[in-house]
């Protein structure tokens, strides 16, 4: 019969290896998680660095679309500023495509249509059919609705702000 302070023992170093392998988890899973906390600050950098890519390239597009007179005349930038909506304040202190977005799904609603869509608005800007384009008009659109000059009915759709 072995002695109570042999099984004490025992039960101790195997407590202490268990312990032991515990620690050694918990350090690799650490060290996944640091390295997938990486991960999602690289793929986070990586999307905001190829929107604000894409949104340069949209808006030097539009501006080489324009003619050379028009495009001093109006000051077309690399980025498009779109004020936030509030009371009081007319189209006419939107950047010109945008304006030209609000008036069209206001002109479209008044018609009874029961929304615009990305690519009705770059035909109305007369930009060329392609997806790049349509893409841009959807990016302009989004953000008219993010800075309350129109709403986004269901995704894609554009209607006049609700007040």
């Amino acid at each position: 019969m072995p002695s109570v302070l042999g099984v004490l023992e025992r039960r101790e170093r195997v407590a202490l290896a268990r312990v032991e392998e515990l620690r050694a988890e918990l350090e690799r899973l650490q060290a996944a998680v640091v390295e997938a906390d990486e991960a999602a600050r690289r793929a986070v950098i990586a999307r905001e660095e190829t929107v604000a890519a894409l949104a340069e390239t949209v808006d030097e597009a539009v501006v080489s679309d324009v003619p050379a007179a028009v495009s001093a005349a109006v000051g077309v930038g690399p980025r498009v500023e779109v004020p936030l909506w509030r009371e009081g304040v007319g189209i006419d202190v939107l950047p010109p495509d945008c304006a030209r977005f609000v008036t069209l799904v206001e002109r479209e609603a008044t018609a009874g249509g029961e929304g615009v869509r990305a690519r009705r608005m770059r035909e109305h800007l007369g930009w060329p059919a392609t997806e790049a384009k349509e893409q841009a008009a959807r990016f302009r659109a989004k953000r008219l609705v993010a800075r309350g000059w129109s709403a986004e009915e269901r995704p894609g759709l554009f209607r006049p702000r609700t007040a």
